[in-house]
């Protein structure tokens, strides 16, 4: 909020003043107002003004990763690995996994499509 009783033109003043090095003292004297009075008007002139508003772009939303639901069929000989099948459409694929992760046939699980491998995936 600008202080009512500084005009325009001292405002002016004060900011040139300030600008060419002058000190709180002396600027408070030249303009008749005390130092603190010139601070605070000095501190409002020299704030940003507020940029005027952009237009909004549109907003990039990123791509949530795709998880799917899968039941496990069982083990393969690899035991890093475990195959899997998806009930809302044909197909079985198989999953990557810890060897201490131990999922029993039929149970369900959350897997995520490992990129450049068609059959392969991950749990989630």
């Amino acid at each position: 909020m600008k202080s009512k009783k500084v005009m325009p033109r001292h405002r002016n003043q004060i900011v040139i003043l300030r600008e060419l090095g002058e000190t709180w003292p002396k600027i408070a004297k030249a303009v008749g107002f005390s130092r603190s009075t010139v601070q605070k008007v000095y501190k409002e002139e020299m704030k940003p003004s507020e940029p005027p508003p952009q237009p909004k772009e549109e907003e990039v939303v990123p791509e949530l990763p795709k998880y799917e639901e899968a039941r496990v069929l069982g083990p393969v000989p690899n035991p890093r690995l475990m195959r899997i099948y998806f009930k809302d459409r044909e197909g079985i694929g198989i999953c990557v996994k810890r060897p201490q992760d131990n999922h029993r046939p039929k149970s369900m699980v959350l897997v995520k499509k490992v990129e450049g491998n068609e059959e392969l995936y991950r749990l989630v």
